[in-house]
């Protein structure tokens, strides 16, 4: 945790890049592209995994068998409480699996969204930055 929070905080100090001094600010939006990324990639796998866990159910024992009852009904499951029943062990492991990766979902989605508007933020300001830093636009030409 120390070594990236280090690194970030430095990237405000780069002695510039591209041969511009003025871009210390670039480099540390540049870098925040680097942990945008990191963050999309996480968020994707968290999401497809708790798609993929609320299509196929929870793990659990159903007569004497341990196994996934659940498996091969695309997640009908989810709208037919009924058949919650069949998992008998561990107790209320169907409400709790679709609670939580419910949450998962919900949750990786938003970070999705905001680590992607991230990407596009740190690109933008890293790459346009240096531009408009120098000129001056004016109105009262």
């Amino acid at each position: 945790m120390i070594l990236p929070a280090a690194v970030f905080m430095n990237l405000g100090d780069c002695d510039g890049c591209c041969g511009n001094r003025d871009c210390g600010k670039s480099c540390a939006m540049l870098g925040s592209v680097v942990a945008a990324l990191i963050g999309l990639a996480g968020a994707s796998y968290c999401f497809v995994v708790s798609a993929l866990t609320l299509t196929e159910g929870p793990y659990c024992r159903t007569s004497g068998d341990w196994g996934y009852p659940f498996a091969n009904q695309s997640g009908k499951y989810l709208t037919e409480r009924s058949t919650w029943s069949l998992c008998q062990e561990p107790a209320h492991v169907v409400e709790w699996n679709v609670t939580l990766f419910s949450i998962l979902l919900a949750l990786s989605g938003v970070e999705v969204l905001v680590c992607g508007m991230q990407v596009i933020n740190g690109l933008l300001g890293g790459l346009c930055r240096a531009c408009y830093h120098r000129s001056h636009y004016s109105l009262n030409a």
